[in-house]
């Protein structure tokens, strides 16, 4: 039988992957695309633990 490690914790995590449509004049490169989701996140109260820019081909399966 497996443990719920979080049978004693009053919140767990969820985890959720957004896309957020920006204006493409306030966000136009990687540094403007920092700023803005740490802002966004910091507004939501959410923890940012990682975003993408698509400005290059790393991430082909993201539509631009």
């Amino acid at each position: 039988m497996c443990k719920d490690p979080y049978k004693y914790e009053p919140t767990k995590p969820l985890y959720i992957l957004i896309k957020v449509e920006v204006d493409k004049e306030i966000v136009y490169n990687q540094e403007k695309a920092d700023t803005y989701a740490i802002n966004h996140c910091n507004n939501m109260e959410y923890e940012l633990v990682d975003h993408y820019y698509p400005d290059d081909e790393q991430y082909p399966y993201i539509a631009k």
